[in-house]
């Protein structure tokens, strides 16, 4: 797919965020890196490379000595997306599942915030999700993610967003 490169480089920016501190634009980044091919159906490969650029770009505002490391850990580098498409069908089809929704949850943020219609969750799930799907994990832990994100989704769409324990309402 065109934007395996967006969740290649948001899972190197997830990897950069779990040592070292988020900048104040990094959630809207993540979001809006996500719901990207949803919201610009009509993209190509200048604004995918923008928003690689972008994500990029934050990865070495939160960790900038990673893009000159003599000795990289791979925690802040591009995901290969290669395994996914190579893993078992079962873990294939549960990580792009996972992926899929993400890109959902993240579109109707964004469109929430666009029209003025705030939509709130808690950010920390899409790293969480990201890093799930980074990982060799069972089929079962997967799906156990798609089950939460649709949870999520349904409170999203009924107006209850559970944020740290706290119940938000649109």
């Amino acid at each position: 797919m065109k934007e395996d490169r967006i969740i290649s480089a948001l899972i190197g920016l997830v990897g950069a965020c779990n040592n070292n501190p988020k900048t104040a634009d990094t959630d809207s980044l993540v979001i809006k890196a996500l719901a990207f091919p949803l919201l610009c159906p009509e993209y190509g490969d200048r604004e995918i490379q923008e928003i690689v650029n972008d994500i990029y770009l934050e990865k070495n505002a939160i960790a900038p000595g990673c893009a000159s490391c003599a000795a990289p850990c791979g925690n802040t580098s591009d995901y290969d997306m290669r395994r996914i498409y190579e893993a078992d069908d079962g873990i294939r089809n549960a990580k792009l599942r996972v992926l899929a929704k993400l890109r959902e949850l993240a579109a109707y943020v964004c469109q929430g915030q666009k029209t003025g219609t705030t939509r709130c969750m808690d950010s920390g799930f899409f790293y969480k999700a990201l890093s799930y799907v980074s990982y060799d994990m069972d089929e079962a832990a997967l799906l156990g993610l798609l089950d939460e994100a649709e949870k999520i989704e349904r409170d999203i769409k009924s107006g209850v967003i559970r944020n740290d324990s706290e119940d938000y309402k649109n």
